[in-house]
């Protein structure tokens, strides 16, 4: 990029559709809805804090988080935001709770709990960890609140 040249503007909206969503077999059409929702309240803040704490710490002298795994998260939620996320490189893009669900996580991860927008990403999370439960295969117990 020359000086003169301005930084092409990120997208600081979501592309996530209903039907993007709906990829993921275990979703009705009511809970894609309520997904989006939180996911589109919740993408840009976390687009936001990504690009910020990446920037900082390719600054700092001794970065204090890992700054690869930040990158790959941010990368990963553009490709699960456009719906071309992959689970491998032979499989059709499709939307995955249990893979959205760590990207969020990992954001968590280095987000302030105060920050303006954390509550939008905890229920982004909390939505996520109710649609990965869906997620185990038949025949698997899942431990109850005791056995935790």
């Amino acid at each position: 990029m020359t000086q003169t040249q301005a930084p092409t503007p990120r997208r600081l909206t979501s592309a996530l559709t209903v039907a993007t969503v709906r990829t993921y077999r275990h979703v009705d059409l009511p809970r894609a809805q309520r997904l989006v929702e939180h996911w589109s309240a919740a993408y840009p803040a976390m687009r936001t804090i990504l690009d910020t704490v990446i920037t900082a710490q390719r600054k700092a002298q001794r970065p204090t988080v890992d700054l690869r795994r930040l990158e790959d998260t941010r990368r990963e939620l553009g490709q699960m935001d456009r719906g071309t996320h992959r689970l491998c490189t032979r499989s059709a893009p499709s939307f995955s709770p249990t893979s959205a669900a760590w990207l969020v996580r990992n954001v968590i991860a280095v987000t302030y709990v105060a920050h303006p927008d954390a509550s939008a990403i905890y229920r982004l999370a909390a939505e996520l960890a109710d649609l990965a439960t869906d997620e185990v295969p038949p025949g698997i117990e899942r431990p109850t609140k005791e056995e935790l």
